[in-house]
């Protein structure tokens, strides 16, 4: 097979040598990278490279300290570069779940108060407002998702009461691949007084992010989706002028400016660390930091526009099959790399069983809000891959009609 090349702007992706970064494709054809992503080579060598020094160096930031702290603001300072933020807006998390709950649980709420949010949103955003509906009798508030732009907008903003404290969603939806108007939604939401949470695994990596510039005041990030980078590291996402409009829940150990354990005063960190409680692995984070630049080098325009070649292919072939129902909007303004459809005759995770025990294929089925299949197409998936996928989905789908 001779080296396959794609041109996107002016640019060679020799994608035969990107895919040669992921060895875990010899295994199988994969097609869930929004479960967990696969790693490439140069970041798994970072991280390996990380823990062999702390094997034969010992801890780090205990036996070399002075070289230890200036490597962790570098990282923190690529990161946030990457975002388009201030090292000062980021918090480090355990993922998007955690850095939630830091928001959530920063703020007072009373019988009455309203959570908005959409209607397919997933456990990371859904159980814990359930949870603050138990503890406090808040209301939970759900906008539909709706396939145009100016729509959404206006599902959200009609249901937006003086009783909206929270509008929290994620900016690409997990089950069926919706992408929402974050900057917009966001910046209606502010102009009424309210304040938003942006859930972001299912967009960061896929294309350059401002996040400054998406509007929002409070976002989720993670390392092991479209990222590619090892399980499991987050951030946290603080809009500066709204670093005091949450309080600390949870102070711990790296939350602190300085602290007198003499007289037993404090005071908190002015920046978003403040609402850091760890730990967590640095190896993890200095990984994470090692995708960012390996998604860089490759071209994160390229990267998106490759994905959308691919989900369109993809797209394009299931509305061939009458027995398939896409899910996931078609236009790339509205979806991102996750591509949903339900089957006629099956539900998703017996689909998802039989991919996998007649042809090695992986994928995610869905059976809650959804009964179908949930297709994740990273940027280095080739063309036959689809086609594949295409094929074996039209031999199912015929045999239960």
């Amino acid at each position: 097979m001779g080296r396959n090349f794609v041109m996107i702007r002016g640019i060679d992706l020799d994608i035969e040598q990107i895919r040669a970064d992921f060895p875990a494709l010899k295994q199988y054809t994969w097609f869930q990278n929004g479960g967990v992503s696969i790693t490439p080579t140069p970041v798994a060598e970072a991280h390996i490279g990380l823990m062999q020094e702390l094997l034969e160096r010992g801890p780090m930031h205990i036996a070399f300290p002075e070289e230890e702290y200036p490597r962790r603001e570098r990282t923190m300072e690529r990161i946030a570069q990457f975002f388009g933020v201030e090292r000062g807006e980021l918090g480090i998390m355990r993922g998007v779940s955690e850095g939630y709950q830091t928001v959530l649980r920063g703020m007072d709420w009373t019988a009455g108060d309203q959570i908005l949010m959409t209607e397919e949103e997933e456990a990371a955003l859904l159980l814990p407002v359930l949870h603050l509906r138990e503890l406090f009798g808040i209301e939970v508030v759900k906008a539909p998702l709706v396939d145009d732009l100016e729509g959404q907008v206006r599902a959200f903003t009609e249901r937006l009461t003086d009783r909206t404290k929270l509008v929290a969603f994620s900016h690409v939806t997990t089950d069926t691949g919706f992408r929402l108007p974050c900057a917009e939604i966001c910046a209606e939401v502010r102009a009424r007084g309210g304040m938003t949470f942006v859930d972001m695994a299912h967009s960061a990596g896929l294309y350059p992010i401002n996040l400054r510039a998406l509007e929002c005041d409070f976002a989720g990030l993670l390392s092991y989706k479209w990222m590619y980078s090892p399980y499991a590291a987050g951030l946290l996402y603080v809009r500066k002028e709204r670093l005091d409009d949450i309080r600390v829940t949870y102070a711990g150990g790296r939350a602190e400016a300085w602290l007198d354990f003499r007289e037993d005063r404090f005071e908190l960190k002015p920046t978003a660390e403040r609402f850091q409680y760890g730990p967590w692995s640095w190896p993890l984070v200095h990984a994470w930091a090692a995708a960012m630049d390996y998604l860089t080098e490759i071209g994160l325009d390229a990267i998106w526009e490759r994905t959308v070649v691919l989900t369109t292919r993809l797209k394009n072939g299931l509305h061939q099959i009458p027995e398939v129902t896409l899910v996931t909007p078609e236009s790339p303004d509205r979806s991102a790399a996750l591509v949903t459809f339900e089957v006629k005759g099956w539900d998703g995770p017996d689909f998802r069983d039989a991919l996998r025990e007649r042809w090695n294929i992986v994928i995610k089925g869905i059976d809650h809000l959804r009964n179908g299949l949930r297709t994740s197409v990273p940027f280095f998936l080739l063309e036959e891959e689809m086609d594949l996928l295409l094929e074996k989905v039209d031999v199912l789908a015929k045999e239960r009609t």
